[in-house]
């Protein structure tokens, strides 16, 4: 599955640990950053806010960021929708260089941040722009 959705980032000085390489840390600040875009693209934000809580997070780092890289692409895109829930997948790049692959567990929730179903027009839309099945389960 490819990533259609690419987010450009520039790095900071404070992006850089003392061993001069990307912190950790930043790589999901980063993906946070690229995933705010991807929902603003498709146009889900309600006055800035989203409709989901992080559930779970993986991250694999590959190769060290360096200052020196000064704009890190970021990829993302949705890999599975359920009913209450959601993956994403994201590739953190220096040019052709993956850095890291992070996943995510998205839950959708209702006003008073309870679980509840993703709505069916956000699921299409997902679904359409991704290439995938508006409800899978998880593998």
């Amino acid at each position: 599955m490819q990533f259609r959705f690419l987010h450009d980032t520039p790095l900071r000085w404070k992006d850089i640990d003392s061993e001069g390489v990307l912190n950790h840390a930043v790589y999901l600040t980063l993906v946070e950053q690229a995933r705010y875009a991807y929902f603003q693209e498709m146009g889900f934000l309600r006055d800035g806010r989203v409709s989901f809580l992080l559930g779970e997070v993986a991250a694999r780092y590959e190769k060290p960021g360096l200052l020196r890289h000064r704009v890190l692409t970021i990829a993302v895109r949705t890999a599975r929708l359920g009913g209450k829930s959601f993956d994403m997948d994201y590739e953190v790049r220096a040019g052709n260089e993956r850095l890291a692959r992070i996943t995510q567990t998205l839950v959708w929730v209702d006003a008073e941040l309870q679980s509840c179903e993703i709505p069916a027009t956000v699921r299409s839309k997902i679904a359409a722009f991704e290439q995938i099945a508006e409800r899978a389960a998880r593998a």
